[in-house]
């Protein structure tokens, strides 16, 4: 079994109170987790009780879209104006984490600023415009504390199962047989956002564009292990991200405000209900779209493409239903917080 160590930076903003501190008052601590990925740039601040629990205070994103930097697609290097989205999109959630009173902050990084080739300049100008440690995690690490997160959020979940994150630029996995070592942990280049870009100029997609998507997004998924979907035929597959929690809420007629994991951790959806959703939202212009009941207007852009990959990798897996977990990484380092290891 491959392990993998995983680093968290802590950090004490001058006025705060040490975690020492913290420790003689209270055994409750207030931790912010926050993850830069390809399309957004997300917070949760949380409440740590007795060192073994997670009470989720707030969640907030916001909208970089770096994945479609022209710098970055043309040379495979962020540019300024790209760095600059994501260092005042940092800012800002910091700032509000800080009215919180959060003691603790872990940042990851993931999508395409794992792939950037300055990825480290831009962890350096971070540190040096904000103070805020960026830490560059792989997609393995990325699919490991995703999967604390889903496996703690749905604790009543056993083995075979699949656990995959789909985001703005890659999709991660997670699969485990009954054997309790036997695992499978890898990350494809498939996500919303990328294939909206590459597939999809007319709004809506037409016919010809969604099989030419439908046919790359076949060609990925192929390299997922075929013992992983033959072991999985009577487990679960559960599903995490943007694209999955906005089919749950458009499923269940959610509005935004109920997007909470207490709300869509442990919903199931059919794959015949998602591709229902799939059949109907692809008839629809952005304009539209937008206004659909539990669908944030800035991802109407790319739900479809990331509908469509939700389907096909229902397919791949041979899965009638997919089992949604709104609990992602961002839970996933605050457990490494709370449990002290940083191993997979």
């Amino acid at each position: 079994m491959r392990r993998v160590g995983f680093t968290v930076r802590r950090y004490a903003v001058k006025g705060q109170v040490t975690t020492k501190q913290m420790k003689r008052r209270s055994e409750v601590t207030i931790a912010a987790s926050m993850d830069i990925g390809s399309y957004t740039a997300r917070l949760l601040v949380a409440k740590l009780k007795d060192g073994n629990s997670i009470e989720p205070i707030v969640r907030e994103r916001i909208y970089t879209r770096v994945g479609e930097d022209k710098c970055f697609l043309q040379t495979g290097t962020l540019s300024d104006e790209a760095q600059l989205r994501i260092i005042q999109a940092l800012k800002r959630l910091h700032a509000q984490a800080l009215q919180y009173g959060v003691e603790e902050t872990f940042i990851a990084a993931t999508g395409v600023i794992r792939k950037a080739s300055n990825n480290k300049e831009l962890a350096l100008r971070v540190y040096k415009e904000t103070g805020l440690e960026l830490e560059i995690i792989s997609g393995y690490q990325e699919a490991i504390l995703t999967a604390k997160a889903v496996l703690s959020a749905l604790s009543d979940l056993e083995p075979p199962l699949v656990v995959f994150d789909l985001g703005g630029g890659t999709t991660e996995f997670f699969c485990q047989e009954k054997r309790p070592q036997k695992r499978y942990v890898f990350s494809l280049p498939v996500g919303a956002a990328v294939l909206t870009r590459l597939f999809f100029t007319n709004d809506p997609p037409s016919a010809n564009e969604i099989t030419a998507a439908q046919k790359a997004i076949r060609e990925i998924l192929h390299e997922i292990p075929c013992r992983v979907y033959a072991a999985k035929q009577q487990g679960a597959v559960i599903g995490t991200g943007g694209t999955v929690t906005s089919i749950a809420a458009m499923s269940r007629n959610l509005s935004l405000k109920d997007l909470k994991p207490e709300r869509l951790n442990g919903i199931r959806i059919s794959a015949s209900q998602i591709r229902e959703i799939f059949d109907r939202i692809k008839q629809l212009e952005s304009s539209q779209r937008s206004r659909l009941p539990g669908l944030d207007r800035s991802r109407a852009d790319v739900i479809i493409a990331g509908t469509l990959c939700v389907l096909l990798i229902l397919d791949q897996l041979q899965a009638s239903q997919l089992t949604v977990s709104l609990s992602d990484i961002l839970e996933g380092l605050l457990i490494n917080r709370i449990t002290g290891k940083n191993n997979a």
